[in-house]
Formats: C-alpha cells, structure tokens, sequence
C-alpha cells in the first residue's frame, strides 16, 4: 500500500508496528505517517516541519522513537503524534552526542540503541522518560569492534544488538555493555562480485564493463571471465558513482559512465582509470537529464541517453556539447543506435521497441505486452550486434529476445530462476566482437555470458592497455573523545587494617582501565628542635588493571602490601593521616585514553 514516490534510498528501519498499527517514516516528505495493519487508514501522525529525513522508528507502548536524521536527535512522540521530548546532546562526536542517526531501536526494558551513521558506533541512552545518555561504543575501521556507516540496528529477546554494519558489509552482534559476540554475512564488495549489477557494454578488443550499481564502480571483464580492474570507488562513502547503470565505449576505448542518481555521464580515460570530464546535470532544461537509464553511443561519437524522468532522449557529442532532446518518446528504459547513427531503438513502459528516424520521426515498431515470442514485459536495456540484429533485456519476463533489424521474432533466452542460463530480473545485454552474448541477472547479483552459435561481429581491435586507478582513501574523520570516566571512592579509613582503597569505577565504551598511584603521610612529625624536617614517607601502589564493557561498574581496590603497611606504621607511629593520590586511566577499544586524577585524605 502507499502510492509510492521514487525514494532514492531505503530508509533503514523506516517502519515500527505496534499491537494496532504501522508507522512508518516517510522521508522524503520529512513526516511520519501510520496505517492500520492492514494498509487502511493511512493519515499524517507527524506534519513536516518537525524532522528532517526522519529514517528508523521504535515503538513500544504508546511511546514512538524517531531517527531524525538531518537534525541529529532521537524525536519521542507518543503514539498520536504529540512530541514528548528529544534525545542526543546535539550534533558532534563527544559522548551522547550524534550525527546523521539513521536506526534506533528499544529492547524490552525500554533501553534505547542509536545507529549513529557518521560517527561509526552504537550510541545508547537510558529510558523514558529522560532518556539519559550511559554509553557508546565502535569507532571507523575494518576490524573486531569497529562499524562504517552503521544504518539499522535491533535488540533480540536476550538484549543482544544487532547491528547492520554497511560499510563493512556485514552483521555484528553485541550484548548491551558493548562487547562484540560474534558477526555474520560476508562481503559483496570483493572483486569479481556484484550489487545490482545494471548495465554492460563491449569495447572493440572484446573487453565488457559491468556497471555495479549498488557497489558504484564499473567491473571490466576479459573474455574469459576474469576481472581486469575496477573503476570508480564503492559505496557507501565518497564514490564518485553513487549509482552507475550504463556503460559505452568510443572506437577509442574511452568510456562513457551514466551515473543515474547524478544525472550525469562521466568520462573515464583509459590510460589511468579515473575520471576526466563529465557530461550533463541533473534536472529538466537543455543538457540536463532525470533518472537516465541507459545510453549509446555512435561511430561518429555521438551519445545518446535515454532520459527516463523526463520522458525524452537527449544527445551530446563526445565533449559534452548539447544536441537537442527528442521528446514524445514516454519513459525510455533503453537505446541503441546504429553505427551511423542512421536509427535509434528505443524500449519504453508500453512494453514496445520504437524505431526512429533522425528526424525523430517513428519508422516502425514491434514488441507489446505478453510472454510469448516477440511479446514483451518491463523491456530494460537493449544492444545491436554486428548483423544488426537487436538483443532486449526483457526484464519482466525473466529472459532475453533477439529480434531482426525491423522486428522479426528471431529467439528468446531464458526463464525465472537461478540456476545457469535462468535469469531474475535481466536489466544490460551486450554482444562482444569475440560473438559473446553478455546479460546483467540483476536480480541474482551476478553476469552471465553466453557464447552465440552462430555469432555475426566485426572483428576484435587492439586498444590501449585498461588502467588501474589508485586505491579509494578512507575519509578522515576527528577522533572521537577518550572514554568518559566515574571515578568514587567507597572507603578513605582504616587503610592499614583494611590494606586496599576500594573504588567504584564506570566507563561509558568499552575500555580497559588501568589503577595507580601512592599513598603517604599526610605531613612528616615535627623534628626536634635542631633537627631538620624529614620528607613524608610514600609507598607506590602496585597497579591494578581490568576490563570494562559500556556503562559497566566495577568495583577496583588497588592493595598495600604488608611490607608497604609496616613502613607506613613505624612513620606514622601514633599518627593517623594518610593521604593517597591516585591515576584512573581508560584505554577505549578503538585506543583513545582518558587519565582521572583522585587525591583524598586517609586515615590509618
């Protein structure tokens, strides 16, 4: 249910149900509507004009939890829609502060757990109704313990927190202090594998350029399978492709790259792998493309784009100069043109191939809506191949067509499924010079490759060799602030009977928190008269070190040894004041320190 609206990116936990209803958060209009469970009812619980791309919602009782993102605060509402108070000390990476919260969540006690998105960690408060800050824990890296861009978060039955840790590609399980039991799922992101794979495109050696549209790279493949390199940099963080889906080469072996969240093509050299110049803006005027699906390009180094959002094909020449737009042409998925550009192909929603004349005028068209030959269902990118011959991505129907140059029904490949030559989804089709029939299988994050029995191809050019750009850099980030102490000390008396200063100690990260320091007289006795005033007698403490989870307390007392006792009484003799100095140092998991001095006068 839900009209829907084109929301570019999923929300993170955008939906909490209740016994009675569902909430959810509707980002892009910065509001939080609620339905019956069974879609009926739907009504605004929440006007825009109090969140900012709100993302994930916790419920529980009559209290609601929203990540209000662009704001950096947990927003609590009852559950019909009256603000109650908010949650964070504002934006910044100092204790029970956030920034870009993107999940929140509560566990059965009312606890509630942050996914503090840009400061890479857990962040978690106390209950309603003050929702008190108590402790944090992650910080950025690869490792044990440490999260990249953590989106969504939840709280099992028995207090564990699971955490989506994105950028790292998988699952961590923590218990509520912050230690790390165990993490599941691996990597998408390693070479050779895909994210929504959307687009393919051959170069004239016969090298194919995968468009990794979730990943935001571009995979290039030799004929064997094997990956040559990858461009762009992957996602989530910097990228300089948040959302590739097409790819096509010049006789040069430059690439053209349609970044479709941009709206905009980007030129790669070949030499060195990055990026040289971009082509087009995101929006509706001259030179300006909306959620672009496909392009092509002629001998002559003209572009064509299908311009989907906008409803209309529009040209460039190789240097970014504008052609003009033919418009009328619906929502094209797809284009393909002919090496002189003499035709253009184009797929749209009606479920058709169009043909147009450079004119723009339509000279034929085929397909329509149906499965069997010929018919055709959600047509997505398309391709011609050295006969002439048009190969469909007919994405809806789980397969790939083959038609002649006017639309005969020539062949169809494929069905539903995920074994070998079955397809989920198929969005890119691309026909090589070595007569290899390359398909996006979206759905099933992967590409296959066909060898064409009787394949009709120019054949294979030498090119210059592909490039290898430089690794992506990590972002810089300030480090977050040492572990945030308590310190308070239960007993100051009797240390010689007793022989221990015993502390009560609490970390908000885990952190592990390391004890010393002296004790001594508290001033040395009066000399006799001409006799010079003795220094005071100290005694070192043996130090004390332990482990501490988030918000854990612990009980500490760093010990006299007898010897040290001895020595303290034969001073003091009839005396009783001690004063000790002692050093709390905590080393959080992710290395950054805090020292709490503690100075108190004792009596034996």
């Amino acid at each position: 249910f839900g009209a829907g609206g084109g929301n570019d990116a999923g929300a993170g936990g955008g939906l909490a149900a209740s016994s009675t209803h569902l909430f959810v958060a509707d980002s892009g209009n910065d509001r939080i509507q609620h339905f019956e469970l069974d879609g009926g009812a739907g009504m605004v619980l929440v006007p825009p004009g109090q969140l900012a791309y709100p993302k994930g919602l916790a419920v529980r009782g009559t209290r609601l939890l929203v990540a209000d993102d662009q704001n950096h605060r947990i927003r609590a509402y009852d559950t019909g829609g009256r603000l109650l108070s908010d949650v964070g000390r504002g934006e910044g990476n100092g204790p029970g502060e956030l920034s870009f919260p993107y999940g929140v969540a509560l566990d059965s006690a009312g606890r509630t757990f942050v996914a503090d998105n840009l400061n890479h960690r857990i962040v978690r408060f106390g209950t309603a109704p003050r929702y008190k800050y108590v402790s944090r824990w992650g910080g950025f890296g690869t490792g044990p313990g440490r999260m990249a861009y953590v989106r969504g978060l939840a709280v099992g039955p028995s207090g564990h927190v699971y955490v989506a840790n994105t950028g790292n590609d998988r699952i961590d399980v923590y218990d509520r202090e912050g230690r790390q039991l165990r993490s599941f799922g691996r990597s998408g992101r390693s070479q050779g594998q895909f994210n929504n794979p959307a687009g393919v495109a051959a170069d004239a050696q016969g090298y194919r350029a995968v468009t990794d549209s979730v990943n935001g790279r571009v995979e290039f493949l030799d004929p064997s399978g094997r990956v040559l390199t990858s461009w762009g940099s992957p996602n989530p963080g910097p990228t300089v492709l948040p959302r590739p889906v097409a790819v096509a080469f010049d006789g040069a072996g430059t690439a053209y790259v349609l970044d479709q969240r941009r709206g905009r093509i980007l030129v790669f050299s070949r030499k060195t792998g990055q990026p040289v110049r971009s082509i087009g803006t995101q929006g509706a005027g001259p030179g300006q493309m909306s959620d672009p699906s496909a392009l092509a390009i002629t001998a002559g180094g003209t572009l064509v784009v299908a311009d989907t959002g906008n409803r209309r094909i529009v040209r460039f020449r190789a240097n970014g100069e504008y052609l003009g737009a033919q418009t009328g042409t619906g929502a094209v998925r797809g284009v393909a043109v002919t090496p002189e550009g003499g035709l253009t192909y184009a797929s749209d929603t009606s479920n058709r191939i169009r043909v147009y004349a450079p004119d723009g005028r339509e000279v034929r068209s085929f397909g329509g809506t149906g499965k069997k030959l010929g018919k055709l269902n959600a047509p997505a990118q398309i391709t011609l191949d050295g006969a002439g011959n048009l190969w469909v991505a007919d994405r809806g129907n789980n397969r790939v067509q083959k038609f002649g140059p006017n639309g005969e029904r020539l062949l169809t490949l494929g069905r539903r499924g995920t074994g070998t030559g079955q397809f989920t989804y198929p969005t890119g089709v691309s026909v090589d010079c070595n007569g290899l029939l390359t398909v996006t299988d979206q759905g099933n994050n992967r590409v296959q490759q066909f060898l064409l029995a009787a394949p009709a191809a120019a054949p294979c050019a030498p090119l210059p060799p592909l490039g290898t750009p430089p690794a992506p850099k990590s972002p810089t980030l300030p480090p977050p602030p040492g572990p945030e102490v308590d310190v308070r000390v239960l007993r100051s008396s009797k240390l010689l009977s007793m022989r221990s200063i015993p502390l009560r100690v609490r970390c908000d990260t885990v952190c592990t928190m390391r004890v010393t320091g002296d004790v001594s007289e508290r001033s040395a006795p009066t000399p006799e008269r001409g006799k010079k005033r003795r220094e005071p007698v100290s005694v070192k403490l043996r130090a004390t070190t332990l482990k501490l989870g988030a918000a854990q307390s612990r009980i500490v007392r760093p010990a006299l040894t007898r010897a040290q006792v001895s020595k303290l009484r034969k001073a003091l003799g009839s005396r009783r004041g001690l004063t000790f100095t002692l050093t709390v140092a905590a080393t959080s998991a992710t290395d950054e320190t805090s020292e709490v001095p503690v100075s108190r006068d004792a009596t034996g």
